[in-house]
């Protein structure tokens, strides 16, 4: 087991982190019904991620272990959704990265969108450890880095997760089962909240 500790990373890194969530989401669920060639996966996940990483670190906090094994995107406060002008900006270069996968794209974020919390949580965008480095302690690492953050405003902590082997991790860190929800002829996401603590 590692004993890394995660720190805030800054968006000159997001390339090598783009990198690492690529490898981590190759194989998930959720990616792999919008996207289901593995081979056209492989080549536009990085594409995908560097294109929200544009945003997570105004919107929020990006974590990760010092040599960005895993990395955590998380979204403050009130900035859970996307702005429409935030879908209207970034629109053109998804279809560029995505192509014909956008349609299943949107039809997934949309539905994540609806389930969101309307009360102000700190939201666990995306997670992801490479694969070479799992179950060393680097992705537990940086997800605690953003629940630190989240204690330190008293608020809970939300995520949905596609992969069902997922939840018994998250519920190791103390999120319940909200709700569950399915994309029509799709997988099934469960969205997951951890209370807010306030820290002494």
């Amino acid at each position: 087991m590692s004993n890394s500790k995660a720190k805030l990373l800054a968006p000159t890194d997001n390339l090598e982190i783009a990198e690492t969530l690529a490898r981590a989401f190759q194989t998930e669920t959720g990616w792999s019904y919008v996207i289901p060639d593995p081979k056209l996966r492989a080549q536009r996940l990085a594409g995908a991620f560097h294109l929200f990483l544009q945003d997570e670190h105004r919107k929020g906090a990006v974590f990760g272990t010092d040599g960005i094994e895993a990395v955590t995107l998380w979204r403050g406060p009130g900035q859970a959704h996307d702005s429409l002008w935030d879908r209207t900006r970034l629109i053109i270069p998804f279809i560029q990265r995505l192509r014909f996968s956008i349609f299943r794209g949107l039809e997934v974020a949309d539905l994540i969108e609806k389930h969101l919390p309307k009360e102000p949580v700190w939201y666990l965008h995306y997670a992801g450890c490479d694969p070479a480095h799992q179950g060393k302690g680097f992705g537990g690492a940086a997800i605690r880095a953003g629940l630190e953050r989240a204690d330190e405003d008293g608020l809970p902590a939300y995520l949905e997760t596609a992969d069902e082997h997922n939840i018994a991790l998250y519920q190791s860190f103390g999120f319940k089962i909200k709700h569950s929800w399915q994309v029509p002829e799709g997988p099934v996401f469960w969205g997951m909240q951890r209370p807010g603590k306030t820290r002494h």
